[in-house]
């Protein structure tokens, strides 16, 4: 073998190696998900009376009004959280036993969004709501 084919030949060898170990490196990382955008300011009403909101009439049902999912939990209170999970930016949606699940990864949020089951790890921001007469008030 002539010094040029053992230049070519070891450029070839490496670069070959080089390939195998991004290849390698790319299978080794558990894939993260993409974070969830941070959780927005709000502070609206709605008259759970009108057609668009009186699901929340009944104890155990749910809607989801400018990014928060508000809830009406088992015991009649109002409980109103950002609806986009933290771990991978799905909509949450409410169980009826208190909890919210997130479809996409199984995490859970307590009705405080606190995570009651990965994998997301941080919580769920919580809104403030104030009911008066038939007007919800949301906000934080």
């Amino acid at each position: 073998m002539n010094r040029r084919d053992f230049i070519q030949q070891s450029l070839l060898a490496s670069c070959g190696i080089a390939a195998g170990a991004l290849a390698l490196d790319s299978c080794s990382k558990p894939s993260s998900a993409s974070p969830a955008p941070s959780a927005p300011t709000v502070n609206f009403t709605i008259d759970i009376s009108t057609s668009q909101y009186n699901a929340l009439q009944v104890n155990g049902n749910y809607l989801y009004a400018n990014n928060v999912i508000i809830a009406r939990d088992n015991s009649g209170n109002f409980v109103a959280l950002y609806q986009v999970c933290t771990h991978a930016g799905c909509t949450v949606q409410f169980n009826g036993t208190n909890q919210f699940p997130c479809p996409c990864h199984g995490s859970v949020f307590s009705e405080s969004g606190a995570v009651l089951n990965g994998p997301a790890s941080s919580p769920l921001k919580k809104y403030n709501t104030q009911l008066t007469g038939t007007q919800l008030h949301v906000w934080g």
